[in-house]
């Protein structure tokens, strides 16, 4: 056994990780809280907690946010050399003071012509997500920062996957060897989650039915069980369908970034088991299908209204070919164990 790589708090296993404060190796959650490296320990925590309540101290964070992104659209910043000499243009922060920024359509009727002039040529042209808050993704933090999720917080509120631990054996879910196209199925499958995260900016929760529309869409394998004979031909297939959807414009030029996301996921640097940040993405898949079906029950059969907003920017999963229903959840719900299951059993 390598001693290099030895846990330094019990001095008997493998580490896995490396303390983030003082650059101790260590192998689990138990030795991180050692008495002797309390100090290193106690700061850990005190920062993630500083972090919580600045969030929590922010005054209505959401509103906040999005005034911010509505001011980049229509240019209303400190470096403006004068004000408007339209009277009609008001402070933006006015208009919008007291209404549900979460209703688009009352948002949209508070705009001016121009306002909505500029605001549908940002959304034609691509360049919307340009001026959105910078996002980034829970495969890109720091995987020590993941130590807080195993200490059992609601899940709702971290910035990891919940990842689910009772995978039952592959033996049990199927009798048939899996086929040699699986590893490459898997990358078509995590390929299009990982874009449409980007494209929604996080936001993604927000946009259930059209993520996951878009999951299963884009996804040869998930929506016509297409097998593929490399990693290349996997994410290619994906980047076609993306170029095929107009609601994608302007958004293809990122798909180089998509690649580095990919190389994250898949090569996570953590040597005693390689397949975390599949089984993470996995997780957050088959969380977010049942999401998606308990919302599918409760939707009412009542029409919604067409508004002007909706008229101008119509739902985005309307745009696909193939629309999930409950019973193709299901079915989903089930392949992404399959996948799990032997992601849990492989050595990729």
């Amino acid at each position: 056994m390598n001693t290099d790589t030895l846990c330094k708090f019990c001095t008997g296993n493998q580490s896995k990780y490396v303390c983030p404060k003082c650059g101790a190796p260590y192998c689990s959650l138990t030795c991180y809280k050692s008495s002797i490296h309390l100090e290193c320990t106690e700061q850990f925590y005190k920062e993630c907690i500083q972090e919580e309540l600045d969030v929590q101290d922010s005054d209505d964070v959401g509103k906040k946010e999005m005034i911010d992104i509505l001011k980049r659209v229509y240019g209303e910043n400190e470096d403006s050399e004068s004000d408007s000499d339209d009277e009609e243009f008001t402070d933006i922060n006015d208009r919008l003071n007291g209404i549900d920024l979460n209703d688009a359509e009352v948002v949209w009727s508070y705009l001016t012509d121009s306002e909505k002039a500029e605001f549908e040529h940002l959304v034609k042209s691509g360049d919307i997500s340009k001026i959105l808050p910078q996002f980034t993704p829970w495969w890109c933090l720091p995987i020590e920062k993941q130590i807080v999720t195993e200490v059992g917080e609601n899940m709702n509120d971290s910035e990891f996957p919940h990842l689910i631990t009772n995978i039952p054996k592959l033996s049990i879910l199927s009798k048939k060897s899996p086929s040699d196209c699986i590893q490459w199925n898997l990358v078509n499958m995590i390929t299009p989650y990982v874009f449409l995260i980007r494209y929604y900016n996080g936001k993604h929760k927000s946009y259930l039915s059209e993520f996951i529309n878009g999951l299963y869409n884009l996804s040869k394998n998930l929506c016509l069980n297409q097998n593929f004979e490399s990693y290349d031909i996997a994410v290619k297939s994906v980047e076609l369908c993306i170029q095929e959807h107009e609601m994608f414009k302007g958004f293809q030029e990122g798909f180089i970034l998509i690649n580095n996301d990919l190389e994250t996921i898949f090569s996570n640097g953590l040597d005693s088991n390689c397949n975390y940040n599949i089984k993470l993405a996995l997780s957050d898949i088959h969380n977010l299908l049942t999401m998606y079906k308990n919302e599918q029950k409760n939707i009412s059969l009542k029409k919604t209204e067409q508004g002007e907003f909706n008229r101008s920017f119509p739902d985005a999963k309307a745009n696909y070919s193939i629309l999930v229903d409950i019973k193709k959840v299901r079915l989903l719900l089930k392949k992404i164990e399959y996948f799990l299951s032997w992601v849990d059993e492989s050595k990729l």
